[in-house]
């Protein structure tokens, strides 16, 4: 696991041992970052179940504000404040949080509005948190400074909401075995009508 780009590019993350976590290939964190774009400078990123912080990491390290990592397992926090000590992120641009993603994104709000924010989401793929979150994200589109949400998802990742008329426009897609759901304010797709 390494940090593709920005000032970190290069340096080697630390990667969690055995099964429990699987962190995001260098493939997809590419992809992901490609349909980000700049909306990532200056922004606020969650990055739920974030395993050893790499997405974050990379968010950091591409010009971020700050970085929310949100993740059940005390183990893969303890993993991301070492990747982020190892970096020399600033303990007060990072924050570190022990809980549910989804029960936390329910009452999650920005402290600075209107602060402009990215959620990004890598839950295990056999896991209904994928379906959850996407749900979550509908209700969330009206927090003022939304720019993107991308949840990574598994073909097999059950629970997932079938597209339908909302605030955010999904979009798919897929790098092999992985999947990107993106989502974005209707009014604000660059492809919407097309």
């Amino acid at each position: 696991m390494r940090v593709i780009a920005g000032r970190w590019k290069g340096r080697r993350l630390n990667s969690p041992v055995g099964d429990e976590v699987r962190p995001t290939t260098d493939r997809v964190k590419e992809a992901l970052f490609n349909i980000l774009g700049p909306e990532v400078r200056d922004c606020l990123f969650l990055d739920l179940c974030c395993g050893a912080g790499g997405l974050g990491i990379e968010a950091l390290s591409r010009g971020a504000a700050g970085a929310v990592f949100i993740d059940l397992s005390r183990k893969s926090l303890a993993l991301a404040r070492e990747n982020l000590d190892s970096c020399g992120v600033e303990r007060d641009v990072a924050q570190l949080v022990c809980a549910e993603a989804v029960a936390w994104l329910n009452h999650w709000k920005p402290t600075d509005e209107p602060r402009r924010w990215v959620l990004v989401a890598d839950p295990p793929y056999r896991s209904q948190v994928a379906g959850a979150i996407m749900k979550e994200l509908e209700r969330l589109a009206d927090v003022p400074g939304f720019l993107t949400g991308i949840i990574e998802h598994g073909s097999r990742t059950p629970d997932l909401p079938a597209a339908a008329p909302g605030r955010l426009l999904w979009r798919t897609r897929r790098y092999g075995e992985s999947y990107l759901a993106v989502a974005r304010m209707r009014s604000a797709d660059p492809q919407e009508g097309e």
